[in-house]
């Protein structure tokens, strides 16, 4: 009897035990989600403010009145329609063939064995560590030499040339497929190319999402290779939001330039949504942890 009653004051501790970090993570995990979820709440409401309340100290959460109008004047005041379909251009430019030749990267790295092989991967990795911001300079003269400074063929070359994180997360996705599937496809005839394309790249929906969106957003929400390379109407949407909402005397309308930025997340949250799911699988398969 004493034994049971031992047993059962053990267990009713454990689940007592078990309950309470269960309770601490989800209340650990709100806390989170409420930090992330402030500075956007704050981005809505101020971009419903008047431009006086904007510049009041000290400022105040609420608006006394909902300013609709400024997301009228957001999308009037610029050619907003034309800069945004000028970013998911150039997005789309730079991401296709970024994907297209980071998989064959990738897969040249998992599977073939050459000499050098070890030396370029680490090349590779050692490129993650430079900041592309580095470069824009010599990449400016570079480009200006070829005449093609104003004009998206810079971000056709970047995307071709291929990212390096790109490259590392296709390769580590491809380290896990059985190697049976290349082999029995090759003994049918399928080249190395038919390989990755026909077989391999339909099974690699995760890390191609994951790609995809880092690659995408990356273009999406740059700045400063625009400012540098582009100018006029080739422009993008992040680069003349900066420059179009402001009026006479240099005053910066910043209600309507927060509401011109509330309507540009809308693309990246719905892209983000739709592909979640797929991006914390490639992010996990390729880092080796299952999920």
């Amino acid at each position: 009897m004493n034994m049971n009653k031992n047993a059962m004051i053990s267990y009713k501790r454990y689940k007592l035990q078990r309950n309470a970090r269960k309770t601490l993570r989800y209340v650990f995990a709100i806390v989170i989600v409420i930090l992330f979820l402030i500075p956007l709440f704050w981005l809505i409401l101020s971009s419903l403010k008047t431009q006086t309340e904007m510049v009041t100290f000290p400022p105040k959460f609420m608006p006394k009145k909902f300013q609709f109008q400024n997301y009228i004047l957001a999308v009037t005041k610029i050619d907003y329609l034309r800069y945004l379909l000028n970013t998911i251009e150039l997005s789309m430019i730079y991401t296709v063939p970024g994907i297209i030749t980071a998989s064959i990267f990738g897969y040249a790295f998992a599977r073939f064995h050459a000499p050098g092989k070890k030396f370029f991967f680490n090349i590779v990795i050692l490129l993650l560590m430079i900041p592309p911001v580095a470069v824009l300079i010599p990449e400016y003269a570079f480009y200006a030499k070829l005449h093609l400074i104003n004009t998206y063929y810079i971000w056709l070359l970047w995307g071709i040339g291929a990212n390096p994180l790109y490259i590392y997360l296709f390769r580590q996705f491809f380290s896990y497929f059985p190697k049976e599937l290349e082999e029995a496809a090759i003994l049918d005839g399928c080249s190395r190319l038919g390989v990755l394309f026909r077989i391999l790249m339909p099974l690699s929906k995760p890390v191609i999402v994951t790609v995809f969106l880092l690659s995408f957003l990356f273009v999406y929400g740059d700045f400063m290779a625009p400012v540098i390379f582009l100018s006029g109407e080739k422009t993008t949407l992040a680069v003349a939001m900066a420059n179009g909402y402001v009026i006479r005397n240099g005053i910066l309308l910043v209600s309507v330039l927060l509401s011109g930025i509330v309507i540009y997340l809308i693309p990246v949250i719905l892209i983000f949504s739709i592909g979640q799911k797929y991006y914390i699988q490639g992010l996990l398969s390729s880092s080796g942890i299952k999920g």
